[in-house]
């Protein structure tokens, strides 16, 4: 909502004294202005500089501010002023008090027909207006849906063109937000026409009837084919209004009614007003500014409108502090990695699924991941503990760091690989995508389902696994849905084991050998982060192949025997709610399990429900929502979990991270950790320890968010020290980094050629950057092309980031051309 401004804000935009700042994303900030004059409140929308510098931008910009103007109309944001060559490019809006459809739909759940038949009535008529005057409006969605207290708002003409005109996007990307495209917008953006208007707004219709977005999650491929396709899910649409939504989904433009005949369509029992939930929603957002304008000044850091208390707790959508134009909800974009459940419905209820990550560790694991007679923790052994033993290595490492998942590893730089005495070089005979160390092999499962163990001493091939189904690779298909050969899972090294599923059994083998111990009937893999958990003497799967009717399985950890089993999603679920039904993570005394509703944390003898991360806990307002985590990490009190709000970044796919802090065990809401807003377009969250926060940003699809790696302060959630990566290569080649962990207080991540490492002081503060040659690795690999939205995504085609996997004192990095390199970790 209306946040305060900085110290670099301005105090005046044109004729317009500014008052409180409305978000950002990755064109620039929009703040809250009062028109000299008459004091009416309007939005400003500022450019950032860097954008501005383009020589081409402010031609478009100004293109933009034209268009706009031109368009008159009811429930429309009418543009105006602008000014497209001031030094800082600015356009003013009239300020709209009132949620983003995605908000409201987000709190109040799924609307009822006659509320969406309002709802539609109102856009469509702004659409006419917008058609009337030759302009394709080529982004509608949710987000740029705005309640007011006198029906719907259609705002955000930024990627608006007249029909004459060129197309302005001269690079060929897609203009619109993926899941609210229409088969032009696949087709390419010249192509689109206002047809496809009228097909993205039965889209949003389906997305208020539903809660769900009608064509699905998943990788962004599999999105896209299902809207070429128009394969729309509008299964709990009622009947009558889904006939009217069915004839705008036509695959045939010309097939399609104009915008104004369908307004004439769906007044017909329309609603005459929003309902009691919405037009509370809608009353918050006109008290803030009310409170706001009453201060005859602008909002000063230290003070909010609508300050939290036990009486007016923080509901889920205020927590981000940055946002789209008019400040977006929670409804999630179907392309961002792992899995917000459907919103809840007051009458009718009802993943982002691709290649993301989450978040966090704990303390606690120190006596889980290190064993000694007494427990001592590494810790504890670096200062020479009470136990004479040496550390004994007994959870291992993966690309989350240890069994928390937090990305950070409490082994010291005296924890080495039993054998380790210098640098080496190996090879795997296939390409990996998903690799666990120990103290004696390093594992990695295959893109084709198999597995293979290097010696951890000096990198030699042990042994190999033949799961028996290797006809195709692991990937996504083009309608979204995950394969993987065998249902291989990523491998788990635990003491001198290693446990995987494949072929619907669960194996424990010897790590040294790789023969079986034994195995016993369970699931497979659910997506590329499915493994196996070791807590407290019991092993943990899922008990499906695919995420429908999973439930949570302990085994005994010596004998594979079946202590108990919890459902964790029904048999009937739509491909929006299919998630990685597998255990994430625990600290030594809690389990930890994604559910089809919410993460869940178990009691690890007995399978007790501790805890669930729904709505309520995060939000205080009896709302049992789904918290939008995929998955959560651990770290000493507190769990933790990514998700994702979009932007306000033109492409359409912008998404900033907001993290979200659980008490640890039985997940009750604690807010969320703040991160600086200019960093969270296009942020995944690696690792985290009490200190600092590794953030990976980047995104193809928006041009603005750069490549690089932050590291924040958790305290204040600033950036420390921000790295570009990606760069060095030649045209047509890439060089793949891999996601930074955390080990021996030292920041550690790896490209195609180096090492890179950054300690953390005892205060917080960073090191200098060490860059270390890596002998061996491979370099830049030429870029893969290939048409992922017919084929949708091969593993074995693609090009894959390294892996880095420190235990303790030693660093191996695994490559995804199967080449393996060991080398101890720089001081």
């Amino acid at each position: 909502m209306l946040g305060p401004l900085r110290e670099n804000s301005p105090g005046r935009i044109g004729p317009y004294g500014i008052r409180a700042r409305l978000g950002a994303g990755g064109m620039g900030e929009v703040f809250l202005g009062i028109r000299d004059g008459d004091g009416a409140p309007v939005a400003v929308k500022t450019v950032r500089r860097d954008v501005a510098q383009d020589p081409g931008f402010r031609s478009r910009f100004r293109r933009e501010i034209t268009v706009a103007r031109s368009v008159t109309g009811p429930h429309l944001a009418l543009l105006l002023d602008g000014d497209a060559d001031a030094e800082v490019p600015w356009l003013a809006t009239g300020y709209v008090a009132g949620p983003t459809l995605s908000a409201a739909v987000r709190r109040a759940g799924a609307m009822d027909e006659a509320e969406v038949r309002m709802l539609g009535a109102g856009l469509a008529r702004a659409l006419a207006a917008v058609h009337a005057a030759g302009i394709v409006h080529r982004d509608v969605k949710p987000g740029n849906v705005m309640l007011a207290a006198g029906g719907p708002r259609l705002i955000d003409f930024g990627i608006a063109r007249d029909t004459g005109a060129t197309p302005l996007t001269t690079t060929g990307r897609m203009v619109g937000s993926p899941a609210f495209m229409s088969p032009e917008h696949v087709a390419g953006s010249g192509r689109v026409v206002a047809a496809s208007d009228v097909f993205c707004l039965a889209s949003v219709l389906c997305f208020a009837a539903t809660g769900r977005d009608p064509f699905g999650d998943g990788p962004l491929a599999a999105v896209l084919y299902r809207v070429k396709c128009v394969e729309a899910d509008l299964g709990e649409v009622p009947e009558a209004l889904r006939t009217v939504l069915e004839d705008c989904l036509a695959a045939d433009p010309a097939a399609r009614p104009t915008a104004e005949e369908l307004a004439r369509r769906l007044a017909p029992g329309a609603a005459g007003r929003w309902p009691e939930s919405v037009g509370q929603h809608i009353a918050e957002y006109e008290r803030e500014l009310a409170r706001v304008m009453a201060l005859n000044g602008p909002l000063l850091p230290g003070y909010t409108p609508t300050e939290v208390t036990p009486q007016n707790p923080a509901s889920l959508h205020q927590l981000p502090t940055q946002g789209t134009d008019f400040i977006p909800g929670l409804h999630v974009a179907p392309t961002q990695g792992p899995g917000l459940a459907q919103p809840p419905r007051r009458s009718r209820r009802t993943l982002a699924a691709a290649l993301a990550a989450l978040v966090v560790l704990g303390a606690a694991t120190g006596g889980l991941l290190v064993w000694r007679n007494n427990h001592t923790t590494p810790e504890e052994a670096s200062r020479g503990g009470s136990s004479p033993a040496a550390p004994r290595i007994m959870a291992g490492v993966d690309e989350n760091g240890g069994p928390d998942a937090s990305g950070t590893i409490p082994y010291g730089r005296d924890v080495r690989p039993t054998g380790w005495k210098k640098s080496w070089q190996g090879k795997l005979s296939g390409r990996p995508i998903g690799c666990s160390a120990g103290r004696d092999v390093v594992v990695c499962r295959k893109t084709d389902g198999t597995y293979e163990a290097l010696s951890a001493a000096d990198g030699h091939r042990m042994w190999t696994l033949d799961t028996g189904q290797k006809s195709r690779s692991a990937g996504w298909g083009p309608r979204g849905q995950f394969f993987m050969p065998a249902g291989a899972t990523r491998p788990t090294v635990y003491d001198d084991i290693v446990l995987l599923a494949a072929g619907d059994r669960l194996q424990s083998l010897d790590a040294r050998t790789g023969k079986v111990r034994w195995e016993t009937r369970s699931g497979g893999a659910h997506d590329l982060d499915s493994a196996p958990v070791v807590v407290d003497g019991l092993v943990f799967a899922a008990t499906t192949a695919a995420p429908e009717g999973a439930a949570l399985a302990a085994y005994d950890l010596a004998t594979g025997a079946l202590t108990w089993q919890k459902e964790l999603a029904p048999q009937n679920i739509s491909n929006a709610q299919k998630s990685n039904f597998w255990p994430v993570a625990t600290d030594g005394t809690v389990l930890y399990a994604v559910g089809e509703d919410a993460p869940k944390a178990f009691r690890p003898k007995d399978g007790t429900v501790l805890g669930t991360a729904d709505g309520e806990a995060v939000q205080g307002t009896g709302d049992r929502t789904n918290s939008g985590c995929g998955s959560l990490r651990v770290r000493g009190s507190f769990a933790f979990c990514t998700t994702y709000v979009t932007n306000d970044d033109p492409s359409g796919f912008g998404d900033d991270m907001v993290l979200l802090r659980f008490a640890a065990g039985t997940l009750r809401g604690q807010g969320h950790v703040s991160v600086d807003s200019s960093l969270v377009a296009g942020a995944t969250l690696t690792a985290l320890d009490d200190r600092v926060v590794t953030l990976r940003r980047g995104d193809e699809y928006v041009e603005s968010v750069p490549d690089e790696i932050v590291v924040v302060g958790i305290a204040g959630g600033r950036p420390l020290g921000r790295y570009p990566i990606g760069g060095n290569a030649a045209a047509g080649m890439s060089n793949p980094v891999s996601d930074p962990l955390i080990v021996a207080d030292t920041v550690v991540w790896a490209d195609s050629t180096t090492l890179y490492t950054v300690p953390i002081r005892p205060d917080g503060t960073l090191g200098p950057l060490t860059r270390t040659r890596i002998p061996g690795a491979p370099g830049p690999s030429r870029t893969p092309t290939y048409d992922r939205v017919t084929d949708g995504v091969m593993l074995d085609k693609e090009l894959l980031d390294p892996q880095v996997l420190p235990v303790g004192g030693v660093v191996h990095v695994v490559y995804g051309d199967g080449t393996v390199v060991s080398l101890p970790l720089p001081e």
